[in-house]
């Protein structure tokens, strides 16, 4: 790193030839924004030599999501808002697209919570292993966006369309336990448990041909009769564009924020 530069919002570090890739906004709950989503792609990109790939966030939080802050930063100015909506949700999907095309498997770390379009880079994995101390919420009823990130892209694979549509419309707080009931993430454990659990994980994968993941990857989703998930991340871009400028969703942000303006 370039002496002053600012610390890179993602950092990559290697275990044998074990690589995880970590969120590093924790002051900001690991939200997602172009600088660190511009980062976790040169980092999965760095990993195509990886026998494993774990995914996960620095702090309490595995990612909060969009950063609202950055959103309503915009809002007064609808081109603006919706310019940077387009770049955040264009680089978010080119990362879970990158991640889908990783030679070898991953791993979705989730050791607190994940909200919004942070789901993507779970859902992307292969496997999901969940902290009892996390939890899943989609926040886009409450704030009025449409879902990105996968929620319509992916989510109703692992768990059927209408469970996905009830989840969304409901925006439930789920904990690791329903979110293994439900199919959405594959392990949970006790947060004091989480790092033997992942070595234990990742030990578990070491005797497997790695290029097994890709291979399995592309024969499912040629199985599946929706139309390419590019396509289908597509369409979820498209959508939180049109609502995010609407005046509905700038006052929802406004109202979000509030709250956190007044507490500092």
């Amino acid at each position: 790193m370039t002496a002053g530069a600012p610390p890179s919002p993602v950092h990559v570090s290697r275990d044998g030839d074990v690589a995880r890739i970590t969120l590093t906004r924790p002051g900001h709950g690991n939200a997602l924004e172009p600088a660190l989503l511009h980062a976790l792609c040169e980092a999965i990109a760095d990993c195509r030599t990886a026998r494993a790939v774990v995914l996960t966030g620095a702090g309490r939080a595995f990612s909060s999501g969009g950063d609202i802050r950055e959103f309503h930063a915009r809002a007064g100015d609808v081109a603006t808002l919706e310019a940077f909506g387009d770049t955040v949700v264009s680089i978010l999907n080119r990362a879970i697209l990158a991640l889908r095309e990783l030679p070898c498997p991953t791993i979705a770390a989730v050791n607190g919570p994940l909200t919004g379009g942070a789901i993507g880079l779970m859902l992307a994995c292969d496997i999901a292993l969940m902290s009892r101390d996390a939890f899943i919420q989609p926040y886009y009823a409450k704030m009025g966006f449409a879902p990105d990130g996968g929620w319509t892209a992916l989510l109703p694979g692992r768990i059927g369309a209408g469970h996905a549509a009830s989840w969304l419309a409901l925006d439930t707080r789920v904990d690791a336990d329903t979110a293994l009931t439900m199919g959405v993430v594959d392990r949970i454990c006790d947060g004091h448990e989480f790092s033997d659990q992942l070595a234990a994980l990742i030990d578990e994968l070491s005797a497997h041909d790695p290029h097994t993941a890709l291979t399995s990857r592309q024969l499912l989703d040629a199985a599946d009769a929706s139309p390419p998930l590019a396509e289908r991340l597509a369409r979820e871009l498209d959508s939180f564009k049109r609502m995010l400028v609407r005046p509905e969703t700038r006052q929802r942000m406004a109202a979000f924020l509030a709250p956190r303006e007044v507490a500092g």
